[in-house]
């Protein structure tokens, strides 16, 4: 769960058009997004939202069905 989610697990999210990636933590919290991975993505112009997965999943699903362009990373490390 350490280091985390790292820029370069986001590349092909990113290369796909998103304005908003949902990442989630895991049920526990556990896995870590440092600061560089959220800096990585607002510098791509993309809002990032940093959720325990149940509320992760949740939210990507809200956001997707009000036609948002949104990309989810879930249990990435595993």
């Amino acid at each position: 769960h350490s280091p985390g989610v790292q820029p370069a697990d986001l590349e092909e999210v990113v290369k796909k058009g998103v304005k908003t990636v949902v990442i989630g933590r895991g049920m526990s919290e556990a896995l870590q997004v440092p600061a560089s991975t959220v800096d990585y993505l607002k510098k791509n112009g993309i809002d990032v939202l940093v959720l325990q997965t149940e509320k992760a999943v949740a939210e990507y699903n809200a956001l997707a069905a009000q036609g948002v362009r949104v990309g989810g990373v879930f249990h990435s490390t595993c």
